[in-house]
């Protein structure tokens, strides 16, 4: 089979260019000579660090292995579209995320192997799953401000489907009050629209930070909601989420052998 030849599908207009486009035709040679220092994660992604016209880069891949993950991402749009077009999206909205700048696709004779989210790289940050520590300095506070965050996010009419606390970061930002700001990451599975109250419950329950209930408190202040009256649900969607979790873990071996 000869060797794809990655093809740009979105590109932020300010970072069009020529040199960019050239190296956006390139990542599948730039996958495959990473240099160890320039990886951050390898795991069934990839994301690794790359340098564009002085500017750094950060790059997911996504790949397509098995037959029916190709077959459905030739009918539907790929990870890293998706992830472009939500970033594009929350960026309008006011919602912190590295800045979208390129989607490209990996395909041979139609059939997606591949596809690269390009965004900007953040080069300093804690994720928000630092925050289980109870050694984690003002941590209520963190953790208080962290569930306002999460509430402003469905106030806007955004869900995001895979919210764990590594997926939250807080990127140092001395204009603002709290010295940070809270970031997306991961952006690929969200649902814009207006979210009820027991849908914002069980995303928040994805965060399982092991608080004291701060983070509710926090959501509920935003969405102007009784804490008091929410708790039970809360504590149920944890314990779901708890399960669901836990069953996920335990049969991660066999999805990955079968491709899922």
């Amino acid at each position: 089979m000869s060797a794809p030849t990655p093809a740009i599908v979105r590109l932020a207009p300010e970072w069009d260019t020529s040199a960019v486009r050239e190296w956006c035709t390139s990542l599948e040679a730039l996958f495959r000579t990473i240099r160890p220092e320039a990886e951050i994660y390898r795991g069934r992604n990839v994301i690794f660090r790359s340098t564009v016209e002085g500017q750094e880069i950060a790059v997911k891949r996504f790949p397509l292995v098995s037959a029916g993950k190709r077959l459905l991402y030739r009918l539907r749009s790929t990870k890293a579209v998706r992830a472009f077009d939500h970033g594009v999206r929350l960026v309008g909205l006011g919602v912190g995320t590295p800045r979208p700048l390129a989607a490209v696709e990996s395909r041979h004779r139609g059939w997606p192997l591949a596809s690269y989210y390009c965004s900007g790289y953040v080069s300093a940050f804690r994720e928000a799953r630092a925050l289980r520590s109870p050694d984690t300095p003002d941590r209520p506070l963190l953790l208080g401000l962290l569930g306002e965050f999460v509430g402003r996010l469905h106030e806007l009419g955004v869900l995001h489907r895979d919210l764990t606390s590594g997926n939250i970061l807080l990127v140092p930002d001395p204009a603002r009050a709290e010295g940070f700001e809270f970031q997306v990451v991961d952006i690929n599975r969200m649902r814009f629209g207006r979210v009820s109250v027991p849908d914002g419950i069980a995303n928040l329950a994805q965060l399982r930070l092991n608080d004291h209930g701060e983070v509710l408190d926090g959501y509920c202040r935003v969405r102007r909601l009784d804490p008091t009256r929410l708790r039970r649900l809360y504590g149920v969607r944890l314990a779901m989420r708890s399960f669901k979790q836990a069953t996920k873990e335990a049969t991660r071996p066999l999805r990955r052998r079968l491709g899922f």
